[in-house]
């Protein structure tokens, strides 16, 4: 369970340190209510036009989703979202081993799968 940013970055360099596809050029974490969970995946494709990219599932690891707290979640949906956006904004500016994997990436998003994105 996702408990704190540093479970956030220890779960998400887990996540990455899978043999990513070349062909990998986007990644999106995708998050669930009711339970509140979250996964990343990798998508082949991506316009800054129409994220209709982040429905892409090129690439799934293959521990795919983990529970989040409900501090984490807070009193809203919004909130929720805001708070997993600003650990993996950390995520990228920490030292962990495969956040070249994110900064290489065309996009890197976060968002409710129903609803929009916001991009990291």
């Amino acid at each position: 369970m996702i408990q704190d940013e540093k479970s956030f970055i220890v779960w998400l360099d887990g996540q990455l340190n899978e043999e990513l596809p070349d062909k990998i050029i986007a990644f999106n974490i995708n998050i669930y209510e009711s339970p509140f969970n979250i996964e990343i995946v990798g998508s082949c494709e991506f316009d800054p036009d129409d994220e209709e990219w982040a429905c892409n599932e090129d690439w799934v690891p293959e521990s795919r989703v983990i529970s989040v707290s409900n501090s984490i979640f807070g009193n809203s949906w919004q909130e929720a979202q805001e708070n997993i956006l600003l650990m993996a904004k950390q995520y990228l500016q920490s030292n962990s081993k495969n956040t070249h994997k994110l900064k290489a990436a065309k996009a890197f998003a976060v968002g409710f799968v129903d609803g929009n994105l916001s991009y990291v």
